[in-house]
Formats: structure tokens, sequence, C-alpha cells
């Protein structure tokens, strides 16, 4: 009898009873799965879900998706928010084929800044009557009309006009049922992004293996790539420029007179530390030297990038931002750590030769850290906040507007190899020869914990998504609570010391000894081996689609590239799941690894 009138009440249709707004409201407090269930429930519900670019878009950011750059623009002007692909396909091209606009952002930013210096010329030229006045129509003829979608996407404030925008650029899409067929933008990139991290984590996924020489037998001490390019430091002097998809070789920057053993860009500029005790600033698209920084006396070993965030708010609301400009701090084996003001690509250029008689004759140069004893090792920065950890067995805090020592911790009782800065919890954590990991308070200075477990020298250190993990000599990878310092997993699997590694929210990937291996964040569990039979690994990184390694194969070095995304771009099955070797100009050769009678010197002289 209850149920009788209980059950009919339930049975409701929020989107019926609710105005639109407020049924999207609610849908958006939905995980991606059930707005996919939802979406099954009608046509009317489907459209209504799938439609809600804003919900999407939130979901994008809380599931830690990150859009490489220009991909938005790409899936606008391709069409891919009319395409339901699913886990298999891939999102194709649907630009009008008589669409002869194909301009890069450069090309763009130029035609609009002729089309105004024209105007300003013509209106100051001819300040008569209007009649004397050219008309600039006629100089805008000169330049490739922009199509409607790019004026739309240009002036978009948000999902909704980006969907407009995507509208417009492909306005008669022909795929897929009538009856289904709706613009939904945000849910195929967030589908798109699904699809990707699932093949990471499946051990029959076969991804893009690219594989190319680099600094020819040396040992690659920097690694850094993003979807654009790849930049490699090495102890051969030299730093290399690859482009990511194709692995040619763009450009070489040579100068550096020692081994580079400290890499960070920002944007086009890049910054390189060397053993050559100079800090030296380069243009990445040009190759130009800009400028070259003295002042240490030793190896200059590590070296950040320093940009403005905000660390607090004033009484009348303004936000407060530290530091105040772009630094570039340094860390020295002579000791000391350097803060210097990171120069604009058009600043004048400071070329010094060796150690100045007056640090100030170098206008970029702000302060010296003097107070280690020892070789500074590793340093991490935020804000106005500075840690350094040093060969002395200590750990420093710096306020970085001042100079002044904050801090000084003392508890190691062996060299301190790694730092991490926490500053949502204001604390700061190193990782030492003495096997321990400790966890400090900035506040006051104190130990907050020891983490014990790890049996030889912590050299590595990575904090991110919530999770601290710290990596050793002992060939084991431990994953802590970084709120309690509880270890959530022990990660052994490894045979010799831990390389490198890097972690995200999902997956932890190391190398070792012979291998690339990747494990399960939650579990700890080895989801599988991504590289084999290698003679060491230098460097690993990587982002949301690929994995960059630098290795060893034969005593000879390579970068591999696995990309997890290239299924999604049409590239052929057939085209996956096998390593393919280019040479310096991104063309296929045949691999020294697997082709019999090809010593591996003729092998390296033909990759070069």
């Amino acid at each position: 009898m209850i149920a009788s009138v209980v059950n009919p009440a339930l049975k409701c249709d929020p989107f019926n009873i609710l105005p639109a707004e407020l049924g999207l409201n609610i849908a958006r407090y939905l995980d991606a799965k059930s707005m996919c269930r939802a979406a099954q429930v009608s046509k009317r519900w489907r459209r209504l879900i799938n439609t809600d670019e804003r919900a999407w878009k939130n979901l994008l950011e809380r599931d830690e998706y990150d859009l490489p750059e220009g991909e938005l623009e790409q899936a606008v002007r391709q069409g891919w928010g009319w395409q339901q692909p699913g886990e298999d396909g891939y999102e194709q091209d649907l630009s009008p084929v008589h669409e002869s606009y194909n301009w890069s952002d450069e090309e763009e930013a130029s035609a609009s800044n002729l089309m105004r210096a024209a105007k300003r010329k013509s209106l100051s030229k001819f300040s008569g009557s209007k009649k004397s006045r050219p008309r600039v129509s006629k100089i805008a003829k000169l330049v490739k009309e922009v199509p409607l979608w790019k004026k739309i996407m240009s002036g978009a404030k948000g999902p909704t006009g980006h969907a407009n925008a995507a509208f417009h650029a492909v306005p008669d899409a022909q795929i897929g049922l009538d009856s289904l067929r709706g613009m939904h933008l945000y849910k195929s990139l967030y589908q798109r992004h699904h699809f990707v991290r699932k093949a990471w984590m499946s051990e029959e996924s076969k991804p893009q293996h690219l594989a190319f020489r680099a600094h020819h037998r040396h040992v690659v001490t920097c690694l850094l790539f993003d979807s654009d390019k790849i930049l490699t430091g090495s102890d051969d002097t030299k730093i290399n420029v690859y482009d990511t998809k194709t692995g040619a070789l763009r450009t070489r920057l040579e100068g550096h007179e020692g081994g580079v053993w400290a890499l960070q860009y920002d944007g086009d500029t890049l910054v390189s530390g060397s053993t050559d005790r100079s800090v030296r600033v380069w243009d990445i698209k040009s190759g130009k030297l800009l400028q070259v920084f003295q002042g240490h006396t030793s190896t200059v070993r590590c070296l950040v990038i320093l940009k403005p965030v905000q660390i607090g708010t004033e009484d009348d609301g303004t936000p407060i931002l530290m530091p105040k400009e772009p630094l570039i701090i340094t860390g020295s084996r002579d000791s000391t750590l350097r803060v210097w003001k990171l120069p604009l690509p058009t600043d004048r250029g400071i070329f010094q030769a060796g150690p100045p008689v007056d640090d100030t004759d170098n206008p970029y140069f702000l302060r010296t850290l003097s107070g280690h004893h020892s070789s500074v090792r590793a340093i991490a920065a935020h804000g106005d906040t500075l840690v350094s950890g040093s060969y002395d067995c200590t750990v420093r805090v710096w306020k970085i507007s001042t100079g002044d020592l904050l801090h000084r911790l003392q508890g190691h009782t062996q060299k301190v190899y790694s730092v991490v800065l926490d500053h949502d919890r204001n604390r700061c954590i190193s990782g030492s020869m003495d096997n321990l990991v400790k966890v400090w308070d900035l506040g006051t200075g104190s130990c907050l914990f020891n983490l014990e477990g790890h049996t030889s020298l912590v050299g590595l250190l990575d904090l991110s998504h919530d999770r601290l993990v710290s990596a050793a000599a002992d060939s084991t990878l431990r994953i802590w609570d970084p709120e309690n310092g509880n270890c959530k997993a022990t990660l052994s699997a490894h045979t010799g010391a831990i390389t490198c590694f890097q972690h995200d929210g999902v997956k932890v990937i190391s190398g070792s000894d012979r291998t690339l291996k990747m494990w399960n964040v939650k579990t700890g569990e080895c989801v599988r081996d991504l590289l084999t039979e290698l003679s060491g690994v230098w460097q690993v990184r990587f982002d949301e689609r690929r994995c960059v390694a630098a290795v060893q194969r034969n005593n000879l070095t390579y970068i591999e590239v696995l990309d997890f995304g290239a299924s999604r771009d049409g590239v052929p099955a057939h085209q996956c799941g096998r390593r393919m070797v280019v040479n310096g100009y991104g063309k296929e050769i045949e691999d020294p690894d697997v082709v019999p009678g090809v010593a591996p010197g003729e092998a390296e002289t033909e990759a070069a």
C-alpha cells in the first residue's frame, strides 16, 4: 500500500519539475560516469546533459585533465564537438575543405597588428576631410579574411562561447544520426582525455614508440618537454632541442664550456647552469644566447625559475603577489645560492666572461644567500620562500625578498640530496643519505615526522596530487601520506638504485638498472614495463599523453618517446607497439639494435 503511493512520487523528472537552469546546476555535482548514464535516460536528457558545456569543463578540471596548448582551438576547428568516436575510434577533421584559413597564432597576430598600424597611419597622414582619407577596407584586402568562427573564438568568455565558435566552424556536420546530432564540445574533449588516461593503465594498449639518438654516448643530465619540444642537457656541454612529434633535431645550443647540470624554461626563455660556473639564458626558438651570468665559483648544480603567485590578500582585497617579478634562483657547489631577475627576451644582454669584481655590474643580480658550509644539492621555492638542501647535512629556509635566513633545520646526519616544498601545509620535506625522509614545519622550524623504511640514500622526492613519493638507492619507492607521514605503499620490483621517477594522481613511472616501470599509485602494483633491455635510465618525464625517457642501449644514448594518445590522432594500429628509430631529420632509419652486421659506431654516425 505504502509502496504504491511512494514509488510513483519518486518517479519524477527533475528537468520537468524544475527550471532547466536549476536541473543542470544539480547535474553539475555528478561525476562523469553518472553524467553519461543520465544522458541515456531520454533524448531530452541526452541533449541537456551533453550540451551543458560548463559542466563538462568543470569535470575536465575536477579530474585534472590538462588541455595542451592549441588543442581547444583544434577541437573547435575540426568539429570534434559533433563526434562520438568511442574508445576505439578517433577524432576526425571535419573542417570544410573550402576553408583556406590555416594561420598560426603568430601570423594572425601579425595580420591584426598590420591592420591597426595601417589604420593609425592613414588617420594621422590624412587628418583633413573624410573624403581625403583612404579606406581602410582597401588595406584589409591585402590580409586574408578571418573566418567567423575565429572571431567568435577570440571573443568567447567561456565554454558556451567556445561551443558557439565550434558550431560556426563546422555548421553542417554530416556525421551520425540526425536525431542524435548535437554540439557537445567539452564532452568530446573529456572523452578524448579519459580514453588516453585509460590507455596508460591498460596492459593491452600499445603506444606509438619513437626513438632517436642523442648526445652520442654521454649522460643526459636534464630532460624537459611539452607537446611541442623536448629539451635535453648533457655532460657533453650541449643543450639539444627536438620536435616532440617527429624526434627531429631542431637546434643545438652551444656555449657552455662544461657539462650542463641544471635546466629550466618558461615560454621560449631557457635558463641553464653548468660545471663551467656560469648561468646562461637562451631563446629556444632562435637558439640565440641572450645572457651569460657569472658569480658562482663552482658548478651550478640546481636552479629554478620562480614566477609570481598570490600568497595573500590586502585589507582592500588586492592580491599579494610574490615574488614581485620573475626570478632565477641558482644553487652551487660553492655552498651559496644566488638570486637574479629573469630577463625578458628584449632586455639588454649581459655577457660576463668571468667572476665579476662587483656583483652590481650585472643589473639582473639581486643577492647572494650564504650560510651553507658545503655544496647546495637541491632547492625548492614558492612565493617568498626558498628551501635549500646541502651536503652539510642541513636544510635552510630563506625569505627570498630580503635574503634573510628564517630557519636552519638540523637533524639529518648525512648529506641532504632532495627537498620539496609543501606550501599548502606550510611544510618542507627533505631526503638524505642517512636513509631518512624528514617533514619540517616552516613556521617553527621543528621536525614533524621522520619517515623511516628506506635502507639507503633517499636521492629523489616528489610531492603532487596530495601524495609524497620517495625513491632511494635501495631499489624501492615509497608512497606517503603528506598529512600524517603514513606509508601507503612500497614499490618493489626494481633491482638497482632508482635513478629517476615522476608521479601524478594515477601512476608512478620510475627508471632503474635495465627497465622503466609504471605503477598504480593507488594500489602500489606494477602495471607494466614501459622499456626493457636497457643499459641504464638517465631521466624520465611524462605528461597526460606522452612519456619521454633518456636511456642507454648498448652504451649509446637514446631519447625514447611513448605516445599513448597517438591512436586518438588516427595513427593506424600497425604503427603502434613497435620501436621506430628516426634520424636527426625525423625520418625512420634501420634500428641498429636489431639489424645484424651494423656496428654501434656505424649506427651512431648514421643517426647523427
